[in-house]
């Protein structure tokens, strides 16, 4: 019965060690004095042949595997072997791995080198920056992926015990960007979503308000999609905010709490954070961003998750996180908070109070407002 999946792997196996002879052959072979576009081409074909060959191997030598756990361990026996590949080494993370580089699944396992001076190889620096192979159907097939997804949607975030000096996964992250894909998509191709993956994890939406900027002000590497205007950016997250509102409420369960065995249970801690570093004088675009965040705010909290908003900024010397009592806050409050809230020290007198006091009356106006905080002539009450 597991005739074929050997033979796969041993024929594979000697398919990618030929291929290796090959492009050893061709690359010495070059002809001198052909122009450098053309060489790189040659490098370029025999990368795509090896590239071929390495991924074709290890599928085969991961289903010679996948077929025997399969076919001779009762569910319960394969869940072991789930947990084992899930569990945290020195070296390894996995459940880390798939909740940080989840939206990476899409890109290649090798880039292709272009230097051509060190006889381009494949690349394999980015293997670290997605999720690991083994919910990868390209490698073990759809059923053990399926079944080693629904394993660790049941146990992460439930065990609260450190791990090798490191402590569990408690919490996902997500950019504003991915936040359709993260409620809508099937990432992995076996019928959940990164949202229902993690259900059991407190969740971080991080709003990056650079991305507004433009020009001069843009944060290097944080960019819109080209040709995407600003409006059609923000229309983009009103989307995302839409489709982040849509998720269900579910109580955060644990079974251990780092120093007893029990079952215990919350509602999850969703927090939404604000990162901006740059042109905090155009007051318009960190407005656009809570009203967008207002609309999450309120539309989950009212579904009963804990919210909580945290705004960072090195430049403005500011770093705050608002939780609930932020409604009960007086106008005293407000005043008062701004200094005994932020984490980063600021010397009186340094430019960035001038951007803090700018940013918390922002934030009182546009998020914090209170139902009963305008006055009848219809203007807010602001705190000088």
């Amino acid at each position: 019965m597991y005739y074929q999946f050997d033979d796969a792997r041993e024929r594979t196996g000697g398919r990618l060690s030929q291929v290796i002879l090959d492009r050893r052959t061709a690359i010495s072979s070059i002809a001198q004095g052909i122009s450098h576009s053309e060489k790189l081409s040659i490098h370029h074909l025999w990368a795509e042949k090896l590239h071929t060959a390495i991924l074709g191997h290890a599928q085969a030598a991961n289903m010679a595997v996948v077929a025997r756990v399969l076919n001779l361990l009762p569910r319960e026996l394969r869940d072991i072997v789930y947990m084992h590949l899930w569990a945290t080494e020195t070296n390894q993370d996995p459940s880390r791995e798939l909740l940080y580089w989840w939206d990476s699944f899409d890109e290649p396992w090798f880039d292709k080198g272009e230097d051509l001076s060190g006889s381009p190889w494949l690349t394999t620096l980015a293997m670290g920056l997605r999720p690991p192979h083994f919910v990868d159907q390209a490698f073990v097939g759809g059923y053990f992926a399926r079944e080693a997804l629904k394993c660790f949607k049941d146990i992460v975030g439930k065990d609260l015990r450190p791990i090798g000096g490191k402590n569990p996964v408690a919490e996902c992250g997500l950019i504003d960007a991915s936040m359709v894909d993260f409620v809508e998509k099937d990432m992995f191709g076996v019928g959940m979503t990164m949202g229902e993956l993690v259900r059991n994890l407190d969740l971080r939406v991080t709003f990056q308000c650079d991305v507004l900027s433009l020009g001069e002000y843009a944060e290097p590497g944080v960019v819109r999609k080209e040709g995407c205007s600003l409006e059609e950016y923000l229309t983009e997250l009103d989307s995302g905010v839409t489709a982040l509102c849509r998720i269900p409420y579910l109580d955060r369960i644990t079974t251990q709490d780092g120093i007893l065995q029990r079952v215990q249970t919350r509602p999850r801690i969703i927090t939404l954070a604000i990162r901006q570093e740059y042109n905090h004088y155009a007051t318009v675009h960190l407005i656009s961003l809570l009203k967008l965040v207002a609309h999450a705010y309120l539309s989950l909290r009212e579904k009963g998750f804990t919210l909580k908003v945290q705004y960072y900024s090195e430049e403005a010397g500011l770093k705050v996180l608002f939780e609930d009592d932020v409604w009960t806050w007086t106008s005293e409050d407000w005043k008062a908070n701004l200094g005994r809230k932020n984490s980063i020290p600021v010397d009186p007198g340094h430019r960035a109070t001038h951007f803090q006091d700018m940013i918390w009356k922002l934030f009182r106006n546009h998020l914090f407002q209170r139902p009963d905080s305008t006055s009848s002539s219809g203007n807010s009450k602001e705190f000088t």
